[in-house]
Formats: C-alpha cells, sequence, structure tokens
C-alpha cells in the first residue's frame, strides 16, 4: 500500500511540476550552445520572467551571467533546458530533482534509441528524474505561443496566440517544420516528446485539456507508449469538445506473441490503429499538410452540425473540382430550391449557372454587397457550413487584389449571417497569401490551402461532429478499451479443429453434424451422419488445412470416402514429409450459404482484444474485405462494421437473390467476443473461417475454427505437433 501511495503522489506532484513547465516563473538554461540558443529565442518571444545560464566553463551564455553548478541556482527553477551530454545528464537531473526544480526539457540524444546501452542509461535518467516533469529525452522541446515561453534551441518565427491548435510531435524534425509552415497555423503551443522516458503523449493530452487555450490537438505518432491511458484521455476530449488530429507513421509490428490465424496476418498494426481512432472520435490524416488544415478548419473554422456544404467558386472548373473532392470525402451538396433558384437568376443575371457549387460569375465580382446578398440568398435554404474556392496573386505583384478581398468579405458577411462555420479555401496551397489568411482568420473563419486538403478538413470536421455526438449518447465508460490482464504463466498451444469447435460449440456457436475417427472407422461415421460428407485430417498442426490438401468437400459415398482419405494421406506425406497421423474428422456438408464471412479475436499486449469481421473463404487474404475493432464492442458496432463491407450488399440480397442472417452472423461475433473477455487471461486468438452466413432466418454454420489458449496442458518449450516445424 505504501508503494502505491507513493507511486500516486509522484503522479500528483509530476503534474504539479508539469504546469510549473508551461507556466514558469524562472527558467534555467543549462549546457553550451544549445542552450544559449533555447535562452535567445525565450527572451525574443517574450518570457518576461527570471532567466539563469548555468556552465562551468563560460562566463556568460546568451548575455546571462554563468553559475557554475545547479547548486548554485538562487531558487528551484520551475523550468529547465538541459543540454548536455547523456551520462551528464543523468547526474544533472538528480541534483536538479533534489533542489525542486519543476520540468526539464532534456535535449540529449544517446539513449533508448542506440539500444541496449542507451536502455540502461535511459532507467537511471528515469529514476534520476523523480516527480519532475521530464521532456523528452532526445528532443527539441517545448513551445508555448499563449504564456511566450521557448524552451527550445533552433529559430522559430512563431507569433503568440490568444487561443489555438496544440501539437504533440515524436519527430524533433517534424516539430521545427511546423514552427516554419506558411499556413497560419496559430498553434498554441508545441511539443516535441521525444523518447516520452517519463511524459508520453497521453500525459500532456490530459494536461492540455485543461487548458482554455487549447482549442484542439494535433498528433504525430509514431508509436503509442500506454494506450489505455491514451484512451481514457482521447474520450475525455471527446467529453469537453476538444477534436484530435492524429498523423500516424511507421507500420511497427504489434503484439508480442506469433499469431496464426488470417486475424492475426491481416489485422496489422495501420488496422489497429484506424480502430483505435475511429473508436475515439480521432480525426486520421495521411499528410502534414492534411493535419494542419484540419486543425485550423477546428479551431478557426468550427464543427458542422452536419455534412451539408455550400460551396462558392469563380469558375466552372473550381466547382468541377469541388463537386469531386466532395463526393470522395462524404459531403453533401444540396442543391437549391426552385424559389432560390429563381431569386439567383436575378441577383447574378442572365449567364449564371444555379447550383450548388455556385459559380457565381463575373457580373458581381468585386462588389461586396452583391456578393454578400446572392451569397446570403444561397444560404437561406439551410446548410452545416460555407466554403469559398479563390487563389489569389502574389503580395509583391502588381495584379489588383481589391475585387478578390471584396469577395470574401461578402462571403463572410453572408456566412456569419447564416450562423454556419465557414472556410475560404484557395484551389492551389500557396495561392493564399498571408494578407488574405490574415482577413479570413479577422472574421472568425478558416483560411485552407488547397482545394483537396481543404475539403478533407470540412469533411473530417463533420465527421467528428456526429462521431461524438454518437459517442456521448452511448454513455460514459461504453468506448473505454479493455485492460488486459497478466497473461497466463502457460505457453498458449494449438488447438486442433475438433478441439476448437467443440470449445465454441459450448458457447452455441453451430457447427456441423460431425464425428472424429480413425481411418478405418470413417465409412460408418458417413454413414450415421448422412452422406454428402467433408472429411479433414486433424492435427493441431494443421492451422490451414487447405493448402496441404489435407481436406476434401462433397464426398457422396462410403467408396469416394475411403479414396478421399488416401488422397489426403498421399498429400500430407508430399507437403510434410512423413506419415499423418489417423485422426481424421467426418462432417456433414453445409448446405449452399449466401456468403462465406469469417470472425476473429486477437490478444494484443497493448490494445487488449482485437476482432476482426469480414469476408472469409480460402480467398480472405486476396479479398481483404475485412474490419477490424477493438473491445468491448456493441452490437451497433459490430452491425455498423459488416454495413462497411464491400460484400454488403451480397449480405443484404443482391439482385433477387436471398438476404444472408445477418443478425446470427451479428450473434456469433458477439459470443467470440465475449468469450474471449472471459478468458482474458489465456486466450490468445479465436478465429472462424469460413462461417457460412445461410438465407435469413435460417442462421448460420462455422465451417473451421482455429483456437490458440494456454489452459494448463501445454509446458513452457513443448515440442511441437505434427506439421509444425517449431520455426
Amino acid at each position: 500500500m505504501a508503494a502505491t501511495r507513493s507511486m500516486a503522489a509522484r503522479k500528483t506532484e509530476r503534474r504539479s511540476n508539469l504546469a510549473r513547465l508551461f507556466s514558469p516563473r524562472h527558467i534555467a538554461f543549462i549546457g553550451g550552445d544549445e542552450a544559449a540558443e533555447a535562452a535567445r529565442q525565450c527572451r525574443t518571444i517574450g518570457f518576461g520572467g527570471q532567466m539563469w545560464a548555468v556552465n562551468p566553463k563560460r562566463s556568460n551564455l546568451a548575455g546571462l551571467p554563468c553559475l557554475a553548478s545547479v547548486e548554485d541556482l538562487p531558487e528551484p527553477p520551475d523550468a529547465c533546458f538541459l543540454a548536455v551530454p547523456s551520462k551528464t545528464t543523468v547526474d544533472i537531473l538528480g541534483k536538479l530533482a533534489k533542489r525542486g526544480a519543476g520540468g526539464v526539457v532534456c535535449y540529449a540524444a544517446g539513449f533508448r534509441e542506440i539500444g541496449s546501452n542507451g536502455e540502461q542509461l535511459e532507467r537511471a535518467l528515469i529514476e534520476a528524474a523523480g516527480s519532475m516533469a521530464l521532456v523528452g529525452p532526445n528532443c527539441y522541446g517545448v513551445l508555448n505561443y499563449v504564456k511566450g515561453i521557448a524552451l527550445w534551441p533552433y529559430g522559430q518565427p512563431g507569433r503568440l496566440v490568444e487561443r489555438g491548435a496544440a501539437m504533440i510531435t515524436q519527430s524533433g524534425m517534424f516539430a521545427i517544420n511546423l514552427t516554419f509552415s506558411q499556413r497560419s497555423a496559430g498553434f498554441s503551443h508545441i511539443i516535441s516528446a521525444g523518447n516520452q522516458s517519463v511524459l508520453g503523449i497521453e500525459d500532456y493530452i490530459d494536461f492540455l485539456l485543461d487548458d482554455p487555450a487549447v482549442v484542439a490537438i494535433g498528433l504525430h505518432i509514431e508509436m503509442l507508449r500506454n494506450v489505455s491511458k491514451f484512451a481514457r484521455v482521447a474520450l475525455q476530449a471527446v467529453h469537453r469538445g476538444i477534436p484530435i488530429v492524429a498523423f500516424k507513421t511507421g507500420a511497427s509490428q504489434i503484439g508480442s506473441h506469433l499469431t496464426m490465424s488470417h486475424t492475426g496476418s491481416l489485422a496489422g498494426s495501420d488496422d489497429v490503429y484506424n480502430a483505435l481512432f475511429d473508436r475515439l472520435a480521432i480525426t486520421r490524416v495521411d499528410t502534414p499538410a492534411q493535419l494542419i488544415e484540419t486543425l485550423k478548419m477546428f479551431t478557426l473554422g468550427g464543427v458542422p452540425k452536419g455534412p451539408r456544404l455550400a460551396a462558392f467558386t469563380c469558375s466552372g472548373g473550381d466547382s468541377e473540382m469541388v463537386a469531386d473532392w466532395a463526393e470522395r470525402f462524404g459531403v453533401s451538396l444540396p442543391q437549391p430550391s426552385e424559389a432560390v433558384r429563381e431569386q439567383l437568376s436575378s441577383q447574378l443575371g442572365p449567364f449564371a449557372t444555379v447550383s450548388n457549387p455556385l459559380d457565381y460569375n463575373t457580373a458581381i465580382w468585386g462588389n461586396e454587397q452583391r456578393v454578400a446578398a446572392a451569397h446570403a440568398t444561397f444560404l437561406e435554404q439551410g446548410f452545416d457550413a460555407a466554403v469559398l474556392i479563390q487563389d489569389y496573386p502574389p503580395l509583391n505583384s502588381d495584379i489588383d487584389r481589391v475585387g478578390n478581398l471584396a469577395d470574401i468579405r461578402g462571403f463572410l458577411t453572408a456566412a456569419r449571417s447564416a450562423g454556419v462555420p465557414a472556410a475560404v479555401c484557395s484551389t492551389i496551397p500557396e495561392c493564399l497569401t498571408e494578407d488574405v489568411r490574415d482577413l479570413v482568420i479577422a472574421h472568425s473563419a478558416a483560411p485552407l490551402q488547397g482545394i483537396r486538403d481543404g475539403l478533407f478538413a470540412i469533411s473530417a470536421a463533420a465527421g467528428y461532429g456526429a462521431r461524438r455526438r454518437a459517442l456521448i449518447a452511448a454513455g460514459a465508460g461504453h468506448h473505454e478499451l479493455v485492460e488486459l490482464p497478466p497473461a497466463s504463466p502457460y505457453s498458449p498451444r494449438l488447438l486442433d479443429e475438433w478441439e476448437g469447435k467443440q470449445f465454441v460449440a459450448a458457447i452455441g456457436v453451430p457447427i456441423p453434424a460431425g464425428r472424429l475417427c480413425c481411418e478405418a472407422d470413417a465409412p460408418a461415421a458417413a454413414s450415421a451422419i448422412g452422406f454428402p460428407v467433408a472429411v479433414k485430417l486433424i492435427s493441431a498442426g494443421l492451422p490451414h488445412k487447405t493448402e496441404a490438401g489435407v481436406v476434401k468437400l462433397g464426398i457422396p459415398d462410403p467408396a469416394a470416402l475411403r479414396n478421399a482419405i488416401q488422397d489426403i494421406k498421399r498429400s500430407a506425406a508430399a507437403h510434410f514429409g512423413s506419415a499423418c497421423p489417423d485422426s481424421f474428422l467426418v462432417e456433414r456438408m453445409a448446405s449452399k450459404p449466401v456468403a462465406e464471412m469469417m470472425v476473429g479475436v486477437r490478444r494484443d499486449s497493448q490494445f487488449g482484444f482485437v476482432l476482426v469481421v469480414g469476408a472469409g473463404g480460402t480467398q480472405v487474404e486476396v479479398n481483404r474485405d475485412l474490419v477490424t475493432l477493438l473491445l468491448p464492442a456493441s452490437r451497433e458496432d459490430v452491425a455498423a462494421a459488416i454495413g462497411r463491407l464491400r460484400i454488403a450488399p451480397i449480405l443484404a440480397g443482391h439482385r433477387g437473390q436471398p438476404a444472408g442472417d445477418v443478425d446470427a452472423y451479428c450473434d456469433t461475433v458477439l459470443e467470440l467476443a465475449a468469450l474471449a473477455l472471459s478468458h482474458a487471461a489465456n486466450l490468445y486468438e479465436l478465429e472462424l473461417n469460413p462461417v457460412m452466413v445461410l438465407p435469413r432466418g435460417s442462421g448460420i454454420v462455422a465451417v473451421d475454427a482455429l483456437l490458440r489458449l494456454a489452459d494448463g496442458r501445454s509446458p513452457q518449450n513443448q515440442p511441437p505437433p505434427y506439421g509444425q516445424t517449431g520455426a
């Protein structure tokens, strides 16, 4: 209990120290040139508190007189920028902790990222830090554009803001590049997280949610340190209305245990992260540009109530581009009513084509009042958001800009009167110049750069609004992840198909009528079941039997069965180079299905249980028609996932064909999910493939089952069963 209380107290103190780091009264800069540059940046950005320098070999650092050691600091600093070699870093951290320092940006590299020697040093670093708020190591630091703080060893041209999006990135260079971007993002904070030795992405989110200046949070993620805590704080962000936008890079393998199922091989890193983000209403982006544009829409434009967009353009070509990207991103472009058409025709003249997107043509260009009136008429029909597509000449050119700016003011006046989130978007990213961006921001709208990324950002904001409403309606805790108990001390063993089917049949999953028998008894077993039958070689070493040629289907009589078994034995000997076991499963052939599906669950040390639903059969890897979910999952979650599959129209009854029993398939998916949760310590993976989905009202039949379970019957270092090489 004492240790638990001590750990809780340390977390509370670290949280308080993080507040000191982000709003310091005084800062110590410790090191050489990098520390000097950080002091200069802090002075440039406008920090007005006390600043001290520590370097035993210099007389001053960026004009600050140097102290010989941290013991000479006049009082414990709220924040420190520490840029010394890695081994020296650990020693100085310990001294800062004893002095009662608040937070430290640890610039040095040479820790976990360099291998085993670095890992040992990083453990020492964590111990030395104690309850201090440690950023890094191997990071560039922290920028706070609200309070005017730069614990940052590099030039940055950012401007102070009252509110904006906070950005957390694991890449230091990406953090620097963000400060250079010419997109008027207006970040409130930029945090270079580095190795996340003490503080992880989830800790920064948790802290930033309490800052009223933070309107949205952007993430660059290489990996998550604590998925369960990340999920908890992301759900807090949902309830507080603070959108999170994630740019995920890297494709590292997830899971610490060998997988044998299709579930394990097909539900890879990207799929699981997508499932996590979807579950938490996190917008995932594919490029840095999408990240910035989407954050701008959230922080400057706002969250639309729905997907209905009113789009205004200055040419037919722009209108076509808007229509193309809107359709791709799921944005609705409702067409104007007849009454709106008539009124707009009189406002725009005989050459206007009244549609959505609206090309409002040259008749009213540059006339602010007429633009405002026409756009207001268009918006009377009722929309959720509005966008003006317009590009602008360079600031240093002699091309007239007055008319363009008048159009912006007219559009923004109409959007403000309609009470909808608004954006001005250029077709080409660099053709939204700084003066235009400033004008748009001054009118509480989003300056979006690039038509593709701009339409994506508007779609993302509308999608976030819908997903947030659904999560809140589902109730607190509904989407929190399952935290797995410690894994069983026994090694998992792969059950053979017969064992696996008996396991799932015990919870009510329908399986074909069948018997496990030796070769000599197979004809009698088949006669008792009723021809036609299927016959399979049974061994725990055969998770995928079709590839080995040890499955025969549609066998009509005893003679054909005996021949089929001989073929199986020859295939097994050729495939594995040894005689096969005398163990065969004879089953009644399943009825012709509407569709062959699959469902799988696997244990993941980071994400809990990963659930996969989709089209099944022997071509599952080729078709890859799958959706990944995380547990727990509701019936609504499963039904929505099935609806996203390409095979969904077949299940619904395509072109007069019978519809499948989707309800029965959903039941099976939920039964397997519940089974996994009830065996959380010892179930590693469970897959049914194929699951024959019969016509509506007729149920399903699980034709094959793969189960890997640590059930206490499998000692450590067991020899591989037949068919496995042990590799």
